[in-house]
């Protein structure tokens, strides 16, 4: 099926991922994919003989791109909403990624057992941000999943990232800067042992926002930090984030 005769809903958009062709179709009604996700995807470090695990993979957005940046074998996305993950696999089909990318309508607490234990590489996660009693809720329900920890709390991902992953996998996560002790003692809790540390600025002159981990199964202590800024003060892009965003 081409491009031009994929069908969308009423209630659906097509926005171009600016990266070979790739399409992403959207609902506004449900938690679109935000910049975090594109950050995200673009610091993933895969093998060509790899597969990559998105926990949590919304749309798919975060899968198709990583897929695609790191030229991995193929990538699985899990999903526990049965209409988001349904979006994630019609966003498969659009690329003509069937072959490469596998969809499962599950909880992340279920991937060992669906998975097996130390069977990948390489896991990603762009977790809700929140925690449930927090007072960032929302009465729409894909959203309020979305963005808070209703059906999978922190330690939950962690402990089914480290269940998967092999020896010396790694786990790539976003979070927001106010959590940044809680995730790094959790993933060293659980035999992931953090090795590197990006702190994002929306601006320069603005507080960190959010952070990217990359933590090692079983890694042997020590970790390098590093930094980037997204816009300059005027609102343009620095040249950082041109680069990711493929727009010099």
């Amino acid at each position: 099926m081409g491009m031009d005769e994929f069908v969308i809903k009423e209630d659906e958009r097509i926005d171009d991922l600016e990266y070979e062709g790739l399409k992403i179709i959207q609902k506004p009604k449900m938690y679109c994919f935000s910049s975090d996700a594109v950050l995200l995807a673009n610091l993933v470090k895969a093998n060509r003989d790899d597969t990559i695990v998105d926990f949590g993979t919304g749309s798919g957005v975060i899968a198709i791109l990583a897929l695609a940046k790191t030229r991995a074998k193929a990538a699985i996305g899990i999903e526990i909403q049965k209409e988001v993950a349904e979006l994630a696999k019609r966003n498969v089909e659009l690329n003509h990624l069937e072959s490469k990318i596998t969809i499962y309508n599950e909880d992340i607490k279920t991937a060992p057992k669906i998975l097996g234990k130390e069977s990948v590489k390489v896991c990603v996660c762009n977790p809700p941000y929140f925690k449930s009693t927090s007072g960032e809720q929302s009465s729409n329900a894909p959203v309020a999943i979305s963005r808070t920890e209703s059906t999978a709390t922190l330690e939950d991902i962690v402990k089914a990232a480290s269940s998967i992953l092999k020896y010396s996998g790694k786990l790539y996560m976003i979070h927001k800067s106010e959590r940044l002790s809680e995730v790094l003692t959790t993933l060293s809790n659980n035999k992931l042992e953090p090795k590197k540390l990006t702190l994002i600025y929306p601006k320069a002159s603005k507080s960190v926002d959010t952070f990217i981990v990359e933590a090692q199964k079983c890694g042997a202590p020590g970790l390098t930090i590093d930094s980037v800024v997204v816009y300059e003060e005027n609102g343009e892009m620095t040249p950082w984030a041109k680069k990711l965003y493929n727009k010099e």
